[in-house]
């Protein structure tokens, strides 16, 4: 596994501009991307939109990134770096 890039990017939520930091991997066959909300990690995502890993240990507001209407952006934005 080889650590790419970090990058920070800002999705509007209920009013408010949050920051995520995205760090992309690669996994030789795969490249992902770990979503990071102050530093507490939340999800692992491909390029396309897979979900692969879920922090359902995360806090209820946390978990609120896991909406499909929410994750749908966060993909977005991934798609266009």
């Amino acid at each position: 596994m080889e650590n790419l890039k970090t990058l920070t990017i800002t999705i509007p939520r209920e009013g408010i501009d949050r920051k995520y930091e995205v760090k992309e991997r690669d996994h030789g066959d795969l490249i992902v991307y770990d979503i990071f909300l102050k530093n507490d990690y939340l999800l692992t995502t491909s390029r396309e939109g897979d979900i692969l890993f879920m922090n359902f240990e995360a806090s209820p507001e946390d978990q609120e990134t896991f909406k499909l209407t929410f994750l749908r952006q966060v993909v977005d934005k991934i798609k266009s770096i």
